[in-house]
């Protein structure tokens, strides 16, 4: 019985992918952490474009009000790397956007 060669051996091949996976993931997360930062920015912009409002209607601060509580409601868990935790954002995010998008 002889040993396959090393040339012949699919371990190479494999580390070589698994390695072109892990770059295609971190192409990954930066291009949707850069959509998410992008997202609460274009939120945050609009909230603070309401600071020169004389008077805000019952409606905005409403709104603003439950923005707010969007926010200090979301518990985050950061250090355990969980998917859970960017679905939760994405849904205050899009709560957000759509409360900042009806003004």
């Amino acid at each position: 019985m002889h040993a396959t060669p090393p040339e012949a051996s699919p371990i190479k091949s494999l580390v070589e992918e698994l390695e072109t996976l892990r770059q295609g993931f971190r192409q990954c997360l930066r291009a949707y952490a850069a959509s998410v930062e992008e997202s609460l920015q274009r939120v945050q912009t609009a909230v603070l474009s309401q600071q020169k409002v004389r008077k805000l209607s019952p409606e905005k601060t409403r709104d603003l009000r439950d923005m707010l509580a969007l926010c200090r409601n979301l518990n985050l868990k950061p250090e355990k790397g969980r998917r859970k935790d960017l679905r939760k954002v994405e849904a205050v995010l899009e709560e957000l956007r759509l409360l900042s998008q009806a003004w």
